[in-house]
């Protein structure tokens, strides 16, 4: 929401620069739960695409061979190389899908509702401002009728 500036007038510099400092404040906090919140559905969702990868450059031979238990129990070279075009091949659409989740949640919490504008810190309301003369249309002046009307 951005305020009229002929409805508001200026701060004094002083409780200018505190709402400026308050203001900021708020914006961070916003954008600090923002980026937990991706974080978090990001996560969530590439879970499973980020664990192939991971056992797949962890126990294929060509990279960095490791020989714990789970790598050398279970698979062997043509498994891991599976493993990790399931998980490149998985990745673009869980990410999709992961964005377009978080888009929807940002969405139905309004974090952008959230963010204020920098005008709130240098513009005030006025208590009770000047009601502003009512703007003449230049059409002619249609009286109402009546009667029922079928939408």
């Amino acid at each position: 929401m951005y305020i009229d500036v002929t409805a508001a007038e200026p701060r004094v510099p002083l409780d200018c620069w505190a709402c400026a400092v308050l203001v900021t404040a708020q914006n961070l906090l916003v954008a600090a739960f923002n980026l937990l919140l991706l974080a978090l559905v990001l996560g969530t969702i590439l879970l499973p695409a980020v664990t192939m990868l991971g056992f797949g450059f962890l126990c294929h031979s060509q990279f960095l061979r490791s020989q714990a238990p789970p790598c050398t129990a279970h698979l062997r070279d043509p498994g891991f190389t599976a493993l990790l075009v399931t998980g490149f091949l998985l990745l673009v659409p869980l990410l999709v899908l992961a964005l377009a989740s978080y888009r929807r949640l940002c969405l139905r919490l309004r974090l952008a509702d959230c963010l204020v504008p920098y005008s709130r810190a240098l513009y005030r309301r006025r208590r009770n401002p000047q009601p502003r003369p009512a703007r003449s249309s230049p059409g002619p002046q249609v009286a109402p009728t009546s009667g029922k009307v079928w939408v």
